[in-house]
């Protein structure tokens, strides 16, 4: 009911391009992004197939980018659906948890298991991007979606040979010397 009302109010038609800019500002902040830290990467180690650290960044503002143009695209669409819309903000509440979680927390856990919630939300996205006709939405998204397969590949690594502080265990598996 709630996702419903939200889809159908008014107030989408009257958005600006620096309501967008606001938004991701935001959602940086409250994201968390300042707590990821070269020095616990370094002390529970990398994948051999990440990206060098400073791609990073620009990746991410990026995808974040094509994410809020995306987001436009929906909310200013004259059938914009509860559902499509409520897997877009599920879209952004994995996005904003990631780095609380794993750096913050220091649970490649939780970690692993929002990029994957990410992952799935985003295929949601594109699956009723493309059934609803939303094919602007959809295609500004498929880049968000390569770069969640190697981020999910990257956060299956941690999970397996990095310890989890939050729930005090052990890597599940060691690494070759």
């Amino acid at each position: 009911m709630m996702w419903h009302r939200l889809a159908n109010a008014s107030f989408w038609s009257h958005l600006r391009w620096y309501h967008g800019v606001l938004f991701l500002l935001v959602m940086n902040l409250l994201s968390g992004g300042w707590l990821s830290t070269r020095s616990y990467l370094d002390s529970v180690g990398r994948p051999p197939f990440m990206p060098p650290d400073g791609a990073f960044a620009p990746i991410w503002i990026g995808m974040q980018i094509l994410m809020v143009i995306a987001g436009f695209q929906l909310v200013r669409s004259k059938s914009l659906s509860p559902l499509l819309l409520g897997s877009y903000a599920s879209l952004w509440a994995f996005f904003s948890m990631f780095s609380w979680f794993y750096f913050g927390l220091h649970s490649p856990i939780l970690g692993f298991l929002t990029t994957v919630g990410m992952f799935v939300a985003n295929a949601l996205n594109l699956y009723f991007g493309f059934k609803a006709s939303q094919t602007k939405y959809a295609l500004l998204l498929i880049p968000l979606m390569v770069w969640l397969v190697l981020a999910c590949c990257i956060a299956g690594w941690q999970f397996l040979y990095t310890p989890d502080e939050f729930f005090q265990m052990a890597p599940l598996c060691h690494r070759a010397p």
